[in-house]
């Protein structure tokens, strides 16, 4: 089996929900309602997709004036993660296509997802459109790379530096921010010395031979820190049988010889892979709210307080990590979790008939965030029983 996940961190508040989108669904979307005339027309690629997928979108009015994917899974087990590169990162120029190969940087997940059931047959069709968007500095520029994943764990990394694609084959599904994908692969073999394999365990070594191997592993929040930490933390999970049998110390003799069903109260190989990728993904990627922050002067349109002389400052908060998703290849489970629940929501694909769901804009949904009514934490008060003797 095989699971992928990532996280998004910015600052403010950005409404988002998880959408549903239906097979023979037609792009470019036309928009509900007026607001960004200026990105319509972008997209010359007229296409009907034939595959179904879940996906992160932005909501509110954003959804309605200009819809947008950040994340998803189709039908067919194929992901795209949407991640911020700054700065480089410069779109081909609008009208630089021929009147059918054109594709928006804001459609290009979509395209992916709604189009194809491999990273092979992706890159394929790649090769026939042009990805275009703002320059720099123009009204809509967002600063994107992509990866795409699919349910062999195959993986590709699409960056356009200079007007120009940039595909790399990623081998560990590991994909941050700036910089750019072939200087963190450089970077990274700084870290060959790095080992998971320690000399024994907390209980069995003597001093410390829990993570001795790991001294020197950066701990920071920057991007080029967090890629060399998921791409050593992921080699150990990696290693383990692909099938997920023997992951978990259950009684007995479970690691050398594996009994026919998973014991009760323990975790089974799809429990286990969601949620240890699920952790990695917050040690290696997550960023806390308020762990991060910024200096802002104050203003009426920054801080809401007058302007003064000498200039007066506050402290706010920076990037946090206002989601993670978990998406599982072989069996079609879209995971997600907002920075302030600890319930983690899942949508089985199995259970949806995307020939019927309805489309754009009434496509179903559920809020990530905010996430309004729904519960954050479980209240286990009433399931307490007596101990047994």
């Amino acid at each position: 089996m095989f699971v992928s996940a990532r996280a998004l961190e910015m600052p403010g508040v950005i409404e988002q929900s998880v959408y549903v989108m239906p097979s023979k669904q037609s792009w470019p979307l036309t928009p509900a309602a007026p607001g960004a005339a200026a990105a319509q027309g972008w997209t010359t690629l007229n296409w009907t997709n034939p595959y179904g997928f879940v996906g992160i979108a932005p909501s509110g009015s954003n959804w309605d004036t200009l819809p947008t994917f950040n994340d998803g899974i189709n039908s067919e087990g194929l992901s795209v993660g949407a991640l911020w590169l700054a700065p480089g990162t410069q779109y081909g120029t609008i009208g630089a296509g021929t009147q059918s190969n054109q594709v928006s940087f804001l459609d290009f997940p979509a395209w992916i997802l709604g189009n194809f059931a491999s990273v092979n047959d992706f890159l394929s069709a790649f090769q026939k459109i042009i990805v275009v968007g703002p320059q720099p500095g123009e009204k809509f520029y967002v600063p994107l790379h992509y990866i795409v994943t699919d349910n062999t764990g195959q993986s590709a990394v699409i960056e356009f530096i200079g007007g120009t694609p940039q595909i790399y084959k990623c081998t560990n599904g590991v994909m941050t921010n700036w910089p750019t994908y072939d200087w963190q692969l450089t970077n990274v073999k700084n870290y060959y010395n790095l080992t998971l394999v320690g000399s024994a365990t907390s209980t069995s070594g003597a001093g410390n031979p829990v993570g001795g191997g790991l001294v020197g592993l950066p701990g920071d929040s920057l991007s080029a820190s967090r890629f060399v930490r998921a791409t050593i933390l992921s080699q150990g999970i990696s290693q383990l049988p692909a099938d997920g049998m023997g992951w978990l110390p259950a009684p007995g003799i479970f690691q050398t010889s594996p009994p026919s069903k998973t014991p009760p109260g323990f975790a089974g190989p799809e429990q286990t892979a969601v949620m240890v990728a699920l952790q990695l993904t917050q040690i290696c990627m997550g960023t806390p709210y308020g762990m991060l922050l910024e200096t802002v002067k104050n203003s009426p349109s920054t801080t809401g307080t007058p302007d003064t002389m000498p200039p007066s400052y506050t402290t706010t908060y920076g990037d946090y990590t206002m989601w993670t998703s978990v998406r599982d290849h072989t069996n079609l489970k879209y995971y997600f979790m907002s920075a302030f629940s600890g319930i983690l929501t899942m949508i089985d694909l199995n259970s949806l008939n995307f020939a019927t769901t309805p489309a754009y804009p009434k496509a179903a949904s559920i809020a990530i965030m905010p996430q309004g009514g729904a519960p954050w934490r479980v209240d286990a008060t009433k399931m307490l029983t007596p101990a047994a003797a």
